[in-house]
């Protein structure tokens, strides 16, 4: 058996491979921008922002949750990937370089990993005669080919999919820790190696929760690679005890973790252009769709958004029925061949089973290429054994066709890097990303939406473009939407757009329009208000902001909205139990410790004001603003020395020019707390004069 176990020097051969390929296919992504769901879940989620690495600080990210980053959560929140985006913040804040990097290494280890498992594996019972001496060769091919796949570039590149990546390195660490433990020979090894696949399961499930499927795994690789059946009734017997096992597990882990809601994910599809039984027909042509992408992933195939017709019967559109039925046959194939083609069983059965938590009844969007990620670890297991066999066929053949068809696959594996390369150019920026998509997937209306947002919202925004941000909206009302009903949004987008124009009519006019056909959007509704906080409609913007926190679900948007309207009413005392209540809900929310610090300012009550003013000066996103109010608030209190103190963190912190314009905003702009400019500003021309004659 020694002849099937690696060495130190191959192993280390092996990774620095996989190393030199992994980084050169992915050498031109380390500037790739943010997108998409990175600004939720890691620039706006001030959870992950550490400060510092006190223990405390580190377990406050295991509950960062995204949704509400103000929150002092206490449900996990995929924990193990938020420390290391956190981590990643700490190290180097926003920039993009050190995520990639992290990414990329995820990457390898998750190759690496494979390789040696598969190696592992080729130990086991059911195939240590078949390959003696090919193990390590087809390993590293098998690791190669699924490590520069092109379509693994949305798990990689796209930075927030480390989600995805981790869980699925700490999914092929736990096999291969359970594999090593199947073949050790001594009970203590065992044992340290179960542990440690058990260790490495924990770990991914708080990555991902997808990672739950990895006993099943465990259950099937058992099953086709380490027991033996001799005869066929006893075969099927065991598989449907355990597939009544599994069935158990499954249903008690959705009782216990939805309480008395089993079917919640239903509630789901009320927002969704499609039903449960047309998701599960529609995944089944995704599924043979991904099959096609791993196995012939030219760059033009791939995309952050694809034209996925859904599927309404069984015969529309016609390839519905012929889907069902390979993914029936490639799952019938996979059982009936467990002991004669072990390998194609194998991979075939772990690719379908790990896609069930995403490709199956959950009311997610229909298509991403990153959940291929995971299930595709071994589907290229099969493929190098036969790039193997034809080798060692060639060999006895013509000696020298065995070496064209080794060129052949180094072509192939050159040919995939290259495409890698390639499509990794599309992730450099936001625009470039949804522009490939637009031109993809044109009947999908996300990426004209993302493109608009980023030539409004962006870093290089112009109201240049404004116009024609407005006819790509009017577009896309004629486009697919993932999500329904999608016509509100669009005109809450335009709506936003005449708002930035100063057409505030045109603004309100849509944003009633929204309301006209749905009294209870809260989005319109809330965007109403502001519009009319601007145009000094007060009374208006109060009584819509009375409906807005008389909602069930009212969030501390909405209260401190409601809030605000009082302070600029001039009423802080009527203002502050709703400040106090958006406290509770979002503690770390600088602008709700404003608000409140605003209110009892206005309510002369300088010390309590003192005191949540000082609390957000600590708090993200940092901004001049707590400053400011420290200074006022401390001269309305008369008390100079904090003033001065504050005044020097100001002005060691931002230019002249930025504090004057801030100044100025707080003049001229509606949503800015109130502040006496006038005190403001001899205070601030008195202690710079001051510091000037020290100087001299």
């Amino acid at each position: 058996m020694e002849n099937i176990h690696l060495k130190n020097g191959n192993s280390c051969v092996a990774f620095c491979l996989l190393f030199f390929l992994i980084f050169t296919i992915y050498s031109n992504t380390f500037n790739a921008s943010w997108h998409f769901d990175d600004k939720p879940n890691i620039i706006n989620n001030y959870g992950l922002h550490l400060q510092d690495l006190q223990p405390e600080s580190l377990f406050q990210t295991f509950f960062s949750n995204p949704t509400n980053p103000w929150a002092s959560n206490t449900k996990l929140y995929r924990p193990i990937a938020c420390l290391t985006f956190a981590l990643n913040w700490y190290f180097g804040k926003d920039n993009v370089a050190g995520y990639h990097i992290v990414n990329i290494l995820i990457h390898l280890l998750a190759a690496f990993f494979l390789f040696l498992a598969i190696q592992k594996l080729s130990g086991s019972p059911k195939l240590k005669n078949r390959f003696k001496d090919s193990s390590y060769f087809i390993a590293l091919l098998a690791a190669v080919f699924w490590a520069v796949n092109p379509i693994q570039t949305q798990a990689v590149t796209y930075i927030i999919q480390r989600m995805a990546s981790l869980a699925t390195l700490f999914f092929i660490l736990s096999l291969y820790f359970y594999i090593a433990g199947r073949l050790a020979s001594f009970r203590l090894k065992q044992v340290m190696f179960f542990f440690g696949s058990l260790t490495a399961f924990i770990l991914g499930v708080g990555c991902k929760e997808n990672v739950a499927l990895l006993p099943f795994s465990l259950i099937l690789l058992e099953l086709i690679f380490f027991q033996d059946f001799k005869w066929q009734v006893n075969k099927r017997s065991t598989l449907f005890v355990l597939g009544i096992i599994c069935s158990g597990f499954i249903i008690g882990g959705l009782v216990l973790y939805f309480k008395h809601d089993l079917f919640f994910f239903l509630k789901g599809y009320t927002c969704r252009p499609f039903s449960l039984t047309q998701r599960l027909m529609t995944e089944c042509r995704i599924l043979i769709f991904y099959l096609s992408q791993l196995f012939f992933p030219a760059p033009y195939r791939l995309s952050i958004e694809h034209d996925i017709l859904i599927s309404t019967s069984l015969f529309k559109p016609w390839t519905t029925l012929p889907a069902i039925l390979s993914v029936i046959c490639l799952i019938s194939a996979g059982l009936a061949w467990m002991k004669k083609w072990p390998l194609f069983s194998f991979a075939i059965l772990f690719f379908f089973l790990n896609h069930i938590v995403e490709s199956s009844f959950l009311p997610l969007e229909l298509v991403f290429e990153h959940r291929n990620y995971l299930p595709s670890l071994f589907l290229f297991f099969p493929v190098a054994a036969g790039c193997n066999y034809l080798i060692e066929y060639l060999k006895k053949r013509k000696y020298w066709l065995s070496w064209l068809a080794a060129a052949c696959i180094i072509f192939i594996i050159f040919g995939l890097g290259m495409a890698t390369y390639t499509r990794n150019k599309v992730w450099a920026t936001e625009k470039s990303l949804w522009q490939d998509a637009m031109q993809k997937a044109p009947a999908r209306a996300r990426p004209v939406l993302n493109v608009i947002f980023d030539l409004v919202h962006g870093k290089n925004a112009n109201p240049a473009y404004y116009e024609g941000a407005l006819k790509a909206y009017r577009k896309t009302l004629e486009l697919d939407h993932s999500r329904k009903p999608f016509k509100p949004g669009i005109l809450i987008g335009m709506a936003g757009i005449y708002t930035s124009l100063g057409k505030y009519q045109k603004a309100l006019e849509l944003y009633q329009e929204v309301l006209n056909n749905d009294h209870n959007n809260a989005k319109a509704r809330f965007e109403l208000t502001g519009i009319l906080i601007k145009l000094g409609k007060l009374e208006q913007a109060s009584e819509n902001a009375d409906l807005l926190v008389s909602r069930k679900n009212a969030h501390e948007g909405y209260l401190n909205r409601k809030g605000f309207i009082l302070l600029k009413q001039n009423r802080p005392r009527e203002a502050l139990p709703f400040f106090q209540k958006a406290l509770k809900m979002a503690p770390y929310f600088q602008t709700t410790l404003l608000n409140i610090g605003s209110a009892f300012s206005l309510s002369e009550d300088y010390t309590r004001a003192d005191w949540f003013f000082k609390k957000a000066l600590h708090l993200p996103p940092e901004n001049m603003a707590p400053c400011l109010l420290l200074i006022e608030n401390s001269l309305k209190a008369n008390k100079h020395e904090p003033a001065r103190y504050y005044t020097n963190i100001l002005l060691s912190k931002y230019s002249l020019w930025a504090i004057k314009a801030q100044l100025n905003s707080f003049a001229n702009d509606a949503f800015l707390l109130p502040i006496d400019i006038k005190l403001m500003r001899n205070w601030l021309k008195q202690e710079i004069m001051h510091k000037a004659q020290n100087m001299g």
